[in-house]
């Protein structure tokens, strides 16, 4: 009997020691890099933790090594965030997975996808420029500039620019509200790339746009 209670008393020792591996940590170990413009930002602080689980179920968290995350990716989760912040002034709900559709890439047209989805087709017109002309990286419709997005990644945090359509009213574009932001790259993270379901449509539809270079060559094809 005594045998039997010491072995007991091991295995729980065992399952409980297992257990404690499995909670929040900071992880200095790189995790398998996102799509996205190409080249890692070097930006983003060395200081940022990163969120991990052992579950692996789709509505859980993943692990996610935010100093892989590059411009691209990083700038499709500030775009995310702006339309939420307009949404809530609106008095309309937010959506932490604003690119749910894209359970596998969906290349984009220059003219949009017209697949019977408003958003969708509104989504696909969206282009990357990573060329920084002015400091800033953009993610662009190609058309009054409503609903572009200028943002910097600046160490652990990205500085936003944008128009304002949640107060313009009847006002033109060009009288539009500019606001400037900065938002920490981590809290995007843990808002809008947190589960193993968001990064992947996140990481498809970062697949799916065209950057501006393709746009344009795309544009002169269709109407030369």
């Amino acid at each position: 009997m005594m045998k039997k209670i010491i072995f007991m008393m091991g295995v729980l020792v065992l399952i409980s020691t297992a257990l404690v591996g499995c909670g929040k940590s900071k992880s200095n170990t790189s995790s398998d890099k996102p799509y996205g413009a190409g080249a890692t930002s070097k930006k983003v602080s060395s200081t940022a933790t990163n969120s991990t689980s052992c579950s692996s179920s789709d509505n859980h968290s993943s692990q996610v090594n935010v100093n892989n995350l590059d411009d691209k990716t990083i700038g499709l989760l500030a775009y995310e965030w702006t339309r939420d912040e307009q949404s809530k002034s609106l008095g309309k709900k937010t959506n932490f997975d604003q690119y749910s559709h894209y359970n596998t890439v969906i290349k984009s047209k220059f003219l949009g996808n017209d697949d019977g989805n408003t958003d969708d087709y509104y989504l696909s017109r969206i282009c990357y420029d990573g060329t920084k002309s002015n400091g800033y990286s953009s993610l662009t419709l190609n058309g009054d500039g409503l609903a572009d997005l200028q943002f910097d990644v600046d160490g652990s945090n990205v500085k936003l620019q944008y128009l304002d359509s949640s107060h313009l009213g009847n006002r033109p574009v060009s009288q539009a509200p500019k606001v400037n932001k900065t938002v920490s790259v981590l809290s995007l993270v843990k808002t809008y790339y947190n589960t193993v379901v968001q990064k992947k449509h996140v990481d498809n539809f970062a697949k799916s746009i065209l950057s501006e270079s393709e746009w344009t060559k795309e544009y002169n094809e269709n109407n030369d």
